[in-house]
């Protein structure tokens, strides 16, 4: 029996058309030494845990380098531990939010204009990490460091769980490697809410494929209450439904029956409906419907000069301020044209329709509603399913030259983004 055909046939609605069966055939790689042998021996979840830990140990030392350095600055004291450490930033405003909850009465300055304040920022994660605190008895940072640590290791296995319907092991692999030493990757493990929202977003890309609807719900109630992405995560719905519906009454390449249009389109609607809830929590508590957006303003007002920016334009306002009209318009159009081309390209499309319409719906949604700034890296850290594709090289000097780039960039974000630096105006 050829090795090909003793390969288990996967379920036909767990597998990409696109995919590449050459993906799945195993390649017979000569010994080179007992370390080697001992790693093609180890399950595949613990190869990813293995990963992960060690990926978290690298970074630790590396931001211990940093806090070491660290010059005592408007939020922290010199050469702080690393939990303090973890903890600045948004990792302030948490701690805030987890004590004393949300004003009633926005703030504003002189001018009547509204400043920041907490209702930028959403409640399960600070709640989530004050409830532990307080069950354990452990300081607020350490238990956000922990939240965001295990919430990480949650998105490494169920990025490995959801790449594996498409690719093979030893490229998943790859690609969960990357992730856990990629550029903003130390949001695994400082007190911000990504990592946890990242690990929603992998399991709700894993339900999609595995067309679970009504599982989606509960999970998508909570994730809009931790990061605003419900209406880019609606927006993917409904264009799934729509490629559906393609593929039923175009192509007729598979059923679409009326249950399951009912629920996908439940599921829909739902996530729309909570991806506004944040907005109307914060008008009913305050008394202004544009509390939230007028929140969400006040961090960018220095950079408009105070004008409200139309949707699908602060990008071409952002790349004014940065680089002037002519640059700037030049290269946003480049970047827009840049993702028109990966997002529609035959390598993206082995990894499934899932992965390809939420990169098509989050950065449709950042590019209508977000301006960009320092920020930019750890909001685009959710299109990361998108980037898959750069595991798919199997030569050993381009894996480690991409995993050198990966962890330089890391370095270099932790530099610019995290280190503070006096007044620093680059918050990550």
């Amino acid at each position: 029996m050829s090795i090909r055909a003793a390969l288990p046939t996967l379920p036909a609605r767990y597998v990409s058309p696109a995919v590449d069966r050459r993906d799945f055939e195993i390649t017979r790689i000569p010994a080179t030494g007992p370390i080697l042998n001992w790693w093609r021996g180890v399950p595949a979840w613990l190869k990813v845990v293995l990963i992960y830990v060690a990926s978290r140990v690298v970074t630790t030392l590396v931001m211990l380098i940093y806090a070491s350095n660290q010059e005592e600055t408007w939020q922290t004291p010199s050469n702080p531990s690393y939990f303090t450490f973890a903890n600045i930033w948004d990792g302030e405003w948490y701690s805030y939010i987890a004590f004393s909850g949300y004003p009633t009465e926005l703030p504003v300055n002189e001018q009547g204009l509204v400043t920041e304040n907490a209702w930028a920022f959403m409640p399960v994660y600070p709640f989530l990490v004050r409830g532990i605190s307080i069950m354990t008895t452990l300081p607020f940072e350490v238990c956000a460091v922990l939240v965001s640590a295990v919430a990480g290791l949650g998105v490494a296995l169920g990025f490995f769980k959801l790449l594996r319907r498409f690719v093979s092991q030893n490229v998943a692999i790859f690609a969960v490697t990357l992730l856990c030493i990629g550029p903003v990757s130390p949001l695994f493990q400082v007190a911000y809410a990504e990592s946890l929202h990242l690990w929603m977003l992998v399991t709700l890309l894993n339900l999609l494929v595995e067309r679970r609807w009504l599982l989606m719900l509960p999970l998508v109630a909570i994730a809009s209450f931790t990061r605003p992405t419900g209406l880019a995560w609606a927006f993917t719905l409904f264009l799934y439904i729509l490629y559906r519906y393609w593929n039923r009454y175009r192509a007729r390449v598979e059923r679409f029956d009326r249950r399951e249009q009912q629920r996908a389109w439940l599921a829909a609607i739902f996530s729309g409906i909570m991806g506004l809830a944040w907005l109307i929590v914060a008008a009913v508590a305050t008394g202004r419907f544009d509390a939230y957006l007028e929140t969400e303003f006040a961090w960018r007002r220095h950079y408009t000069g105070g004008v409200h920016t139309p949707p699908f334009t602060a990008w071409f306002f952002g790349a004014d301020f940065w680089f002037g009209p002519v640059v700037g318009a030049l290269l946003v159009l480049a970047i827009v044209a840049v993702m028109i081309i990966w997002f529609g390209s035959r390598t993206l499309s082995r990894f499934g329709i899932e992965i390809r319409l939420w990169g098509i719906a989050y950065f449709s949604y950042i590019f209508a509603v977000f301006f960009p700034q320092s920020s930019t890296f750890r909001l685009l850290f959710l299109l990361f399913p998108a980037a898959a594709p750069l595991a798919l090289p199997r030569s050993p000097l381009y894996r480690v030259l991409v995993s050198l780039v990966a962890f330089l960039s890391q370095v270099l974000w932790l530099h610019w983004m995290w280190f503070v630096i006096g007044r620093d105006w680059t918050p990550p």
